[in-house]
């Protein structure tokens, strides 16, 4: 497992996102239409955000009815319900960087920006399971060095709060796996 592998390996280029402007229908259409949890939200080509379904449930707009869907929408708005105080990582970080930044967060994905916030990509915790699964299946090599051991317990840290997440169950399968065949 190499942890200096550019985060721009593991990242989902060209992430689905909302604009800042769009109706939280929106959302809630884009995130049960696709397998994802996290949606960066953008204003003129910049980050300034991110809204995740536990968002919309803290402020009880993931009712998809209609008629609760359309009075949340003329209440509430993806300014006011998503998270404006985003952590993001820059485009030329590594694996080991982002592990340290997921396992002291409280949070499941990182967008991937450059110096201007413009938004290259989204890497998430399971993105980061998969390579730990790959890196698992591949022969063990020894860590020698102490800031190599440190990197990897933060990858067991972001390992441990996403498996504690509450998130669906085969989620939690795969972190399982992952962390035993890293042991």
């Amino acid at each position: 497992m190499n942890l200096d592998t550019p985060i721009t390996h593991l990242m989902v280029p060209d992430p689905i996102t909302v604009e800042v402007g769009q109706s939280l229908a929106d959302v809630r259409r884009a995130l049960s239409g696709e397998r994802i949890h996290h949606l960066p939200v953008l204003q003129h080509g910049k980050l300034v955000g991110m809204i995740s379904f536990n968002d919309l449930l803290e402020h009880g707009a993931a009712d998809p009815e209609a008629a609760t869907a359309g009075y949340l929408d003329q209440h509430l708005s993806i300014r006011s319900v998503m998270c404006q105080d985003v952590i993001g990582i820059g485009h030329r970080a590594t694996v080991g960087e982002a592990a340290r930044l997921l396992s002291a967060g409280g949070f499941h994905a990182l967008p991937v920006v450059d110096d201007d916030q413009h938004l290259h990509g989204l890497l998430t915790s399971t993105d980061l399971i998969d390579f730990l699964l790959e890196a698992g299946s591949e022969a063990p090599r020894p860590i020698n060095s102490e800031p190599r051991l440190k990197a990897l317990e933060h990858v067991f840290k972001a390992a441990e709060l996403f498996l504690h997440s509450g998130l669906a169950e085969t989620e939690h399968a795969r972190l399982e796996r992952a962390i035993d065949a890293a042991r």
